[in-house]
């Protein structure tokens, strides 16, 4: 016997998920959690039921938990699921079109990167945004050329949040791509002002061993580095960096950083080519 609720235990807590206005509520996702953890096909229904509502925050709500209902169950309903998003990809609303985008990127379906690159001009920075973080999970193994070029015009974007994004799918989530036109996307944010941007531009130059990488590297070591700078460093494994990470680890960087072990593999990586 099912001991999960009914669809009419599901419609209320979509109610409630709409009604709240601001998007980043912590309440609000831990209902839109709470939902999602759900494998049974009435809830499914019900979600699909308000994924058609004349109302915007009822619309959103359904796009979140469609997102990924049923992950505890290997998500029974993803086929039934891409249709659903594309068809709410297409809405007039740009925040529901922005929700969409990132729910189609959670199903990891490359069947949905046509819908998700339709996206990519938007006039919205919050849907380029929802596009640069959808397009990796959308992008196929190997990665389409168009998700590529795709992210490489997002990585210059006037949006920063979307320009951070890109670039961290360029250079992070797509390592193992190397070309001439990714790396100059690369370094054309090696001196981004917005975010974390210049710091994954220069990961993902470390890590193609891009010789463009090491001046910008020794710089950012002698100011106040982060996680990331450190990080690129242990990827470039460059001798040239040892001083500086030694004296890092002597004031204690990694004391107050929440990855400290980043530390200690950039120093293993700059003395084994040092060594060599």
């Amino acid at each position: 016997m099912d001991s999960q609720p009914s669809a009419d235990d599901v419609r209320p807590l979509l109610r409630r998920v709409a009604a709240i206005a601001e998007y980043e509520d912590d309440g609000r996702w831990a209902i839109v959690r709470e939902l999602q953890r759900r494998t049974d096909r009435t809830a499914f229904d019900a979600v699909c039921e308000l994924a058609g509502s004349a109302d915007t925050l009822e619309r959103m709500a359904a796009v979140d938990v469609l997102a990924q209902i049923g992950y505890l169950a290997e998500r029974p309903f993803h086929d039934e699921t891409i249709p659903l998003l594309i068809d709410a990809s297409q809405d007039t609303d740009a925040d529901v079109i922005a929700a969409a985008v990132t729910a189609l990127g959670f199903l990891r379906d490359p069947r949905t990167l046509p819908a998700i690159l339709s996206h990519a001009g938007h006039p919205s920075a919050n849907v380029r945004y929802a596009v640069a973080f959808a397009i990796p999970g959308a992008a196929g193994d190997p990665p389409s050329p168009h998700a590529i070029e795709a992210l490489i015009a997002l990585s210059a974007d006037p949006d920063g949040e979307t320009r951070d994004w890109a670039t961290f799918g360029l250079g992070s989530q797509f390592e193992d791509e190397d070309s001439d036109a990714i790396r100059d996307a690369l370094a054309a944010r090696l001196d981004d002002p917005d975010g974390d941007t210049s710091g994954e531009a220069l990961l993902g130059l470390a890590l193609r061993h891009d010789p463009r990488a090491l001046p910008v590297l020794l710089a950012c070591l002698d100011d106040d580095p982060g996680n990331l700078i450190v990080e690129a460093a242990a990827a470039l494994g460059a001798p040239e960096a040892l001083p500086d990470l030694e004296r890092l680890k002597r004031e204690g960087w990694q004391l107050d950083e929440p990855r400290p072990s980043v530390l200690d593999d950039a120093l293993r990586a700059c003395a084994a080519e040092d060594a060599g």
